[in-house]
């Protein structure tokens, strides 16, 4: 009888050593993907902070070449205006001579 609880003993001795074993060899595993994941977390977070700069620099750009469009554009407009109103002076500046002359009055004034 005492050698059978001897070599019961021994059994649960082995089974228990087995498992701590195992649970080592799986936290050591458990330990180096943490370590993996936490270096990756590490690397997205610095890629992230890149590309936040980025985006921001981006934005700025698209700020300010939205304000240049729009300043052209404006300055456009303004030239368009003093053209139609260059023309309607040439116009009438052109309709005063005909009026004024007749035909040879656009032409140097030969008839």
């Amino acid at each position: 009888l005492p050698s059978l609880v001897l070599v019961a003993l021994l059994a649960v001795i082995a089974v228990l050593a087995f498992h701590c074993w195992n649970a080592a060899s799986r936290q050591a595993l458990l330990r180096e993907e943490l370590a993996e994941l936490q270096s990756q977390a590490q690397r997205t977070e610095v890629a992230r902070g890149r590309l936040e700069r980025r985006n921001s620099d981006l934005l700025g750009k698209v700020d300010s070449h939205r304000k240049q469009l729009e300043q052209k554009e404006a300055d456009y407009s303004h030239l368009s205006s003093q053209l139609q109103a260059r023309d309607g002076q040439v116009k009438r500046c052109e309709d005063g001579k005909v009026r004024a002359g007749g035909p040879g009055a656009l032409r140097g004034g030969s008839a």
